[in-house]
């Protein structure tokens, strides 16, 4: 999620004089501001969404929480500060939790920030015939599943405003200590009434995405490659003002063309094309870069015939054994992105290192699996089919892998599926084989990782792989329900184990880190190791 400053935000309200530039609202400090190009975000293709009702991908999310602010979020140092909210308190043992909000706070439409926003934005989100793939994050709340999927009603007793107290009460399934990190996702922001029975197409009409984050849409955006997306700052944000006075965001569906287009001058910043990390980070600096809390990694289709179910186990682990990570972080990545161990990553509370099957390249024990496989009575299969997002530079990885996977015997070819803010969907309606996937915490905790990524519950949502395992989800679920945080930890890893050891449903290749270049002129550009960019605090002299 966003953070507004690199430490703790003290909210107060912003009075700002109105200026009518160009048709839109800016405040007097926005006006004489400089803008921003960002080449950087979109480099790979078009958002799915940038409602944070809808968008399941950091760079979505990354835009909808310039636009929208939550109870939560997390600063540049990993501390989770409130937003909205101004305090939050348990007094059952973090089975009910009551967040008082700050006052006089808006939305860019002018409609007050209150404790019923909240409900009003929940009840769309979570709604089943909205079909976010990211509504499971509020299956914490009591009755939020059953309502989510058309099995129950809307659960008032467990989500309760008080807009007179500014208070407002939510009621867990289990007690759940780390609710005030997982109620900053950007799912869970506020809407305005005007919003309330908003489509999915609403992000298509600038004027009707109505956030109360430190930016707003300036126009209608353009939402494929060549097209654009235009914020300007939100003249009735109750926090600090953005320091630039205009952010364009161009969408382009080539990684290298992005690049190019940075490299011109066209750009305030540019992405890093596969394989020049060495180059570029030497020739425009090291400020766009930091090590976030992420992970890469190629998940199998659990319904796939020829990858997919205990009976294939042996071809899944032959293939991660053949692959060579250190091959893609130091071909790819130059070291920037390093070898990764497990799907957890160094620094997320919990993390243990070598909890995946190998973070090496195993040829013997790869060639050895695959004897076995074939052993069963399975024969060589048609090319493993590596399915990736094209325009961003996940070919050369795949390529590595395919040569990896040919020392084996194991056939391969390359999957490319269009740029266009479709692939994901793709994935989890089971179009894929071999899974080209990567995944930034949304909060820093282990279940953000293995309860998304691998439970069952989490089919057609972000567990692209159709991963379904009886003793997987047990022990996430043993995890999720109990108050003491060592015992839970411990449940954690054993889930990590089963799913990346015993079962083998993923192989993890490298962590995940945000690396931009930036023009000179850039002198402060914050990343939160959750992998969202602080555009409202970028610095441009």
């Amino acid at each position: 999620m966003k953070v507004l400053s690199l430490g703790k935000r003290s909210v107060a309200v912003l009075a700002a004089v109105g200026l009518a530039v160009g048709g839109t609202i800016v405040s007097a400090h926005a006006a004489t501001a400089p803008t921003y190009i960002d080449c950087q975000l979109f480099s790979a293709g078009e958002p799915d969404f940038i409602d944070p009702a809808l968008t399941s991908t950091l760079v979505g999310a990354n835009l909808a929480t310039m636009l929208f602010d939550g109870l939560t979020d997390t600063d540049a140092s990993g501390n989770l500060y409130g937003e909205v909210a101004s305090k939050w308190v348990t007094k059952d043992g973090a089975k009910t939790w009551a967040f008082t909000l700050k006052k006089n706070l808006k939305f860019s439409n002018g409609e007050a920030v209150l404790p019923s926003s909240f409900v009003t934005g929940w009840k769309r989100a979570f709604a089943a015939s909205m079909a976010s793939e990211v509504a499971y994050h509020s299956y914490f709340i009591a009755g939020m599943e059953e309502y989510n999927t058309g099995k129950g009603g809307w659960p008032s007793a467990s989500v309760v405003a008080d807009d007179s107290a500014m208070t407002l009460t939510i009621k867990m399934v289990n007690p759940t200590a780390d609710w005030p990190s997982i109620v900053g996702h950007s799912v869970f922001s506020p809407i305005p009434t005007t919003m309330a029975s908003a489509s999915s197409k609403v992000e298509e009409d600038g004027t009707k995405l109505v956030g109360n984050g430190p930016f707003m849409l300036e126009k209608a955006i353009t939402k494929r490659a060549g097209g654009e997306v235009v914020i300007v700052p939100n003249p009735n944000y109750g926090g600090k003002a953005p320091l630039l006075s205009r952010v364009t965001f161009k969408i382009s569906s080539d990684v290298n063309a992005a690049y190019n287009a940075f490299a011109s001058g066209q750009c305030d910043n540019g992405p890093i094309p596969a394989g020049r990390y060495t180059e570029l980070l030497t020739k425009w600096g090291t400020k766009g870069v930091k090590t976030t809390l992420g992970t890469d990694y190629w998940g199998f289709n659990w319904e796939d015939p020829t990858v997919g179910g205990t009976q294939n186990k042996y071809l899944r682990s032959a293939i991660s054994k053949a692959i060579d990570r250190t091959q893609i972080s130091t071909v790819i990545y130059q070291g920037v992105r390093k070898p990764a161990s497990g799907l957890l990553p160094p620094g997320l509370p919990g993390y243990k290192a070598g909890q995946g099957l190998t973070s090496s390249r195993d040829l013997n024990g790869a060639i050895s699996d695959y004897k076995r496989w074939l052993a069963l009575g399975n024969k060589t299969p048609a090319p493993i089919r590596l399915s990736y997002n094209d325009g961003a530079g996940w070919d050369k990885v795949a390529s590595i892998i395919i040569a990896n996977l040919k020392d084996v015997g194991i056939p391969a070819k390359l999957d490319p599926y269009p740029a266009d803010g479709t692939y994901f969907s793709k994935m989890r309606s089971g179009k894929g084989q071999m899974i080209r996937a990567g995944w930034f915490a949304d909060y820093p905790i282990a279940d953000n990782f293995l309860f998304p990524l691998l439970h069952t519950k989490s089919i057609d949502g972000d567990n692209l792989e159709r991963y379904s395992s009886v003793t997987f989800d047990a022990l996430v679920d043993s995890a999720r329900s109990t108050t003491n945080k060592s015992f839970a930890q411990s449940q954690y890893r054993r889930a990590e184990v089963q799913a990346l050891r015993k079962d083998v449903a993923l192989t993890q290749t490298v962590n995940r880190g945000i690396a931009t270049v930036l023009a000179a002129s850039t002198t402060s550009f914050p990343i939160t190791p959750l992998g969202m960019i602080a555009f409202d605090q970028i610095v441009k002299n």
